[in-house]
């Protein structure tokens, strides 16, 4: 099933314009937005904090009053923020265990997932020994493990992407699936390069 997350006259928080923007299932676009903003919006897409208003839409489905586990909405956020007490196969895991859709599947695509990020060689050591590319990786197969429908990843200024975005979001859906829809918050120059459709938050005081 082909999922579009749409994002209709959404503001996450005041003294922001109103986002509206589709992301087609298999496409990438970019929210670009200041790096606190762009966090807002991401923990919004993800139901971590409430909207002020607009509707967010995955599919068919409105998910704007929906808790975490049932929108579907894969969440990256800004340095990661992988458990540091745990290793990068247990941290991997843990977002599973809330996702019933996943279950029966959880190991064999967690595994799939682990080797098309190249992280085999990093499971069994704990995040502060990782580079910055690699807890990126390392977060991005967090979210995917749980096969969610949409991607939002919160990916500041000069935040090591672990590679191309480009070349990682093709990795993080099954063969056969249409892909997820990504969507990514940032004014990171070079991560905006590669990404054509974008929207542009405007703020109170840009608009001044």
């Amino acid at each position: 099933m082909r999922v579009t997350l749409r994002l209709r006259a959404l503001v996450a928080v005041p003294g922001t314009g109103p986002v509206t923007l589709d992301v087609p299932a298999g496409r990438t676009a970019a929210l670009v937005a200041p790096p606190r903003v762009g966090t807002a919006v991401a923990r919004v897409l993800a139901g971590l904090a409430a909207p002020v208003a607009g509707r967010i839409v995955v599919g068919d489905r409105d998910v704007t009053d929906l808790p975490p586990p049932r929108r579907q909405i894969g969440y990256v956020p800004a340095g990661g923020a992988l458990l540091p007490q745990l290793t990068v196969r247990r941290n991997i895991s843990y977002g599973q265990r809330k996702r019933e859709r996943v279950r029966e599947m959880a190991d064999d695509w967690a595994a799939t997932v682990i080797d098309r990020l190249e992280l085999a060689p990093t499971l069994a050591l704990l995040p502060h020994l990782l580079s910055d590319a690699q807890r990126f990786r390392v977060a991005l197969a967090r979210a995917a493990a749980c096969l969610p429908e949409v991607l939002v990843v919160d990916l500041p200024t000069g935040m090591a992407a672990g590679g191309r975005l480009g070349d990682l979001v093709p990795r993080l859906s099954p063969p056969d699936a249409p892909g997820v829809a990504v969507l990514v918050c940032t004014a990171d120059p070079a991560t905006l390069a590669e990404i054509p459709t974008r929207a542009t938050l405007v703020t109170e005081a840009a608009a001044r």
